[in-house]
């Protein structure tokens, strides 16, 4: 009798110890190092050994146990399906994750995200910082007047010889090795296929806050919007604003515009607003010279379909709230009762 307690207790021990070891394996081939992301760039060589890659994994803390992750792929027969190659693994992808994403051998992508209201020279800053060259040669490739989209046509005699206004804003994945000229052909491609030919056959209808428009006039407006204002109730309004002063030969007086002539930050002085540039709405009036940033589709869609009010005037208050006025009176009480958002 007390041979048989004491097997049954060593079967139940067994048994207890084979599951906490059962669950121990699956958590380890299961479990994320992180619940985070964490991207990190991994690389097989050609020919290389799955000891060295368990290593190489763990080195790097994608995995807890090279050793639990080689009995795997013996195992499950899986060390075979592991590919050479460039690979962009996460800390928060599990072993099983991560062997799958090993036997999909992909070319490393370089990613650039592109935003609303940035100028040609701000992406030409990011395109540097996420590998796709020099500055230069992003300004070089968007200022080649040369590329062939028909959108880019019947552009004004005396506008600027560069690309801004429609190096349209997005988030890139580009191949390793590509170069600034690949990003800029990307941007192109992705305005002709946002700024749809239905949207650029609208222009040649009046609509009821703007006239029979050009596409690079409403792209200048746009990037002038795309800067003043953030909320997408307000573009409409101020783009018809610009379209109201235009329309009785107002200047439209746009301290961004001076600013991107100066090529110079804010604040704006008095003495700014006297500096002759083709970009001063100030002296000059109707549009500036040209786009004064690269604007995103909801500014553009509101300069396509602005809407018609009798405000001339607008302004942020000190909580960014936009207020519009019909006289310039009402402008001032109303900058004095709510406040200027500092620049």
């Amino acid at each position: 009798m007390k041979r048989l307690v004491v097997l049954v207790v060593l079967l139940a021990g067994c048994g207890y110890a084979g599951n906490r070891g059962y669950d121990w394996y699956t958590s380890q081939i299961n479990q994320p190092m992180s619940s985070s992301s964490q991207k990190i760039a991994f690389h097989i060589n050609q020919g290389e050994s799955s000891d060295l890659i368990a290593s190489d994994l763990a080195a790097k803390g994608l995995i807890r146990s090279p050793e639990v992750f080689l009995f795997y792929l013996r195992y499950q027969d899986k060390g075979a399906q592991l590919q050479a190659g460039d690979f962009t693994l996460d800390r928060n992808m599990s072993m099983l994750q991560i062997i799958d994403a090993l036997g999909q051998a992909k070319v490393v992508q370089l990613s650039v995200t592109l935003t609303p209201g940035q100028t040609l020279k701000q992406m030409a800053q990011s395109a540097t910082t996420a590998g796709l060259g020099t500055a230069d040669s992003y300004v070089a490739a968007a200022g080649d007047m040369t590329w062939p989209y028909d959108f880019l046509q019947g552009r004004p005699q005396g506008a600027p010889a560069n690309l801004e206004g429609f190096l349209f804003p997005d988030t890139y994945q580009l191949d390793k090795g590509a170069t600034a000229r690949d990003l800029v052909k990307r941007q192109l491609d992705q305005f002709g296929q946002q700024v749809t030919p239905a949207m650029r056959a609208q222009l040649a209808q009046a609509a009821p806050g703007r006239p029979v428009e050009s596409l690079y006039n409403v792209v200048t407006l746009a990037s002038i919007v795309e800067r003043e204002v953030t909320k997408d109730p307000d573009r409409a309004i101020v783009c018809g604003i610009f379209y109201n002063r235009l329309a009785i030969h107002m200047a439209l007086q746009d301290d961004i515009t001076v600013l991107y002539g100066l090529n110079k930050p804010a604040p704006l002085t008095d003495v700014d607003k006297q500096k002759d540039t083709p970009y001063n709405t100030y002296l000059h009036p109707g549009l500036p010279a040209g786009p004064i940033s690269n604007p995103g589709l909801a500014s553009i869609n509101a300069c396509v379909t602005p809407q018609k009010t009798n405000y001339l005037f607008f302004f942020a208050d000190a909580n960014k709230i936009t207020r519009y006025a019909t006289t310039y009176a009402e402008h001032l009480r109303q900058q004095q009762q709510y406040g200027l958002a500092p620049d």
